[in-house]
């Protein structure tokens, strides 16, 4: 595993750090292929693993945290699922290159609150979601956002969209463009041919 250093902890989890890799470093793009996966886990039942094509997360200083994944082509997994409805869901982004080699590491974690399950002639989806609390982070650490695609001001204060660093955290300062905040949110939303991030302030 290519690693870039430790997380403050997985998105919503509250459990040990988790190893994170540094996408940036050693990964071809055009001999590798990025992929999200996710895990239900539950003390009567064996771990399952289930390929999804999106997830978005929120997480904030003071309020619930909140993650949610969307597993499509769902109608194998319904079942199985529904029974582990007592657990929780971890959230992996993995790559996997051309010798069928895989690394991955832990994004997001939080209960199993909540399924709903979409069915009609071309579809089964399936989306999943629960609220977590995510520990306060320590103060101090300065990060600069990367590839600003936008900014806003409102008088609920500074609105940022960029790329996702996954070591940026409520409590920490983020600078965008010159200019620099205190972030109380994060917006993660990612899918097969996007992933970005939302990071605001509260006045």
């Amino acid at each position: 595993m290519i690693a870039g250093g430790p997380l403050p902890s997985p998105i919503g989890a509250s459990s040990d750090p988790a190893e994170f890799v540094d996408w940036s470093l050693g990964i071809d793009p055009i001999t590798s292929q990025n992929y999200y996966a996710l895990e239900i886990i539950a003390n009567s039942f064996p771990p399952i693993r289930i390929p999804i094509s999106s997830w978005q997360a929120t997480i904030q200083s003071g309020r619930a945290s909140y993650a949610q994944a969307v597993i499509p082509g769902a109608l194998p997994w319904v079942d199985a699922i529904e029974a582990r409805s007592d657990g929780e869901f971890l959230i992996y982004r993995g790559v996997r290159f051309a010798n069928g080699d895989t690394q991955e590491s832990q994004l997001a974690r939080a209960p199993l609150q909540q399924i709903n399950f979409d069915q009609g002639p071309m579809r089964a989806t399936m989306r999943i979601s629960g609220y977590a609390t995510v520990p306060a982070s320590a103060q101090g650490l300065i990060r600069t956002l990367q590839n600003v695609r936008s900014k806003s001001v409102s008088s609920a204060g500074l609105r940022v969209r960029c790329d996702v660093d996954f070591f940026l955290r409520p409590g920490h300062t983020a600078i965008a463009n010159g200019s620099e905040f205190t972030v109380a949110y994060i917006n993660y939303y990612a899918n097969s041919s996007d992933e970005y991030m939302d990071v605001g302030e509260r006045l």
